[in-house]
Formats: C-alpha cells, structure tokens, sequence
C-alpha cells in the first residue's frame, strides 16, 4: 500500500473521533454548576429563610443539621478522544484496504465509546456535606450547607456568617 493512501486512512478515523467528541457534555474544569443538590422533599413547607448579603453575621440556635451526598460527575471529554484515538490506531493494524479502512473507523468509535464510559466511571465523586438550618434571634430561619460541621450540634448557639455556621 503507497504512503499517499495511507494517509487518507487517517481522515476517516479523525472525523469519527471528532464527531464523537462533539457529542460529549462540554468539560466545566470538575465542578458543577448547581452546587449541592438542596431540594427539599416533596411536601415539604419551606420555613421563612433569609437570603445574608455577603459580611452579614447572625445568631441563633441550631435546629436541625441533615447530612447529605453530592455526585460530582466527569464529562468523559478525555476518555472520548484518547479512546477513539487508541481505537483508531490498534484498528489500523488490521486487515488490508478496505477492510483495513473499516476496522480504522470501527476501531476508532468503539474505542471513544469505551474510553468515555471509563472515564465517568473514574471521575465521578461523592461528597458529604450538612444542610444546617439555624433559628435566628429575629425568629428567621437561616439555611446553610457545609462541608465541615467542627463541633457545632442541634440545640447549641451558633453564628452564622459567610454562608457557614458555626458554634457561638
């Protein structure tokens, strides 16, 4: 086989890595946008919240703190291109003309496809994290999630400032 048609072999194989990347969720750099997941449950009567500008501090007592998972799911960006490369060059090595041509292409999709899926699997994450409601001093209810709880227990007297609680 002449160099010249060899390399014509290799447009194929590119545009199916191409056309497949394209159908994967765009990379958001690992985080998601919607922050924890904070929806109450169904039926649930939201209490009188408070929205603190940012500097503002309060005190109450804490009512309630509900633990809670994240996921965090990865876009399979990178698994989608280095598989349907890898796929594409080990389909290259079989076969003759055509054939080889195929195998190419057929080696290029399933291996984007497989590399994507491994790549979710890899880069989803769970976190825990605490919805923390605390009862102000004005009788509001202010609702924050953390990562961190330090010693801060239901009851106790808390502070709440910069979208955390903490012991008061």
């Amino acid at each position: 086989m002449r160099m010249e048609s060899k390399k014509w072999l290799i447009l194929p194989a590119a545009t199916a890595v191409a056309v497949l990347a394209g159908c994967a969720a765009p990379y958001n750099g690992g985080y998601s946008n919607t922050g924890y997941n904070t929806a109450p449950p169904p039926g649930y009567q939201t209490p009188n919240t408070t929205q603190a500008p940012a500097g503002s501090v309060y005190y109450g007592r804490v009512e309630s703190i509900e633990p809670i998972t994240t996921t965090q799911d990865s876009s399979g960006l990178l698994g989608t291109v280095i598989g349907g490369a890898a796929g594409g060059l080990l389909g290259h090595q079989i076969g003759g003309g055509r054939g080889q041509t195929a195998a190419t292409i057929g080696g290029a999709v399933v291996g984007a496809v497989a590399g994507n899926q491994i790549e979710k699997r890899a880069g989803s994450n769970t976190q825990n994290a605490y919805r923390v409601n605390v009862r102000l001093d004005d009788g509001r209810v202010a609702t924050v999630t953390q990562s961190n709880l330090g010693n801060l227990q239901v009851g106790m007297r808390a502070r709440v400032a910069n979208d955390m609680a903490t012991p008061y």
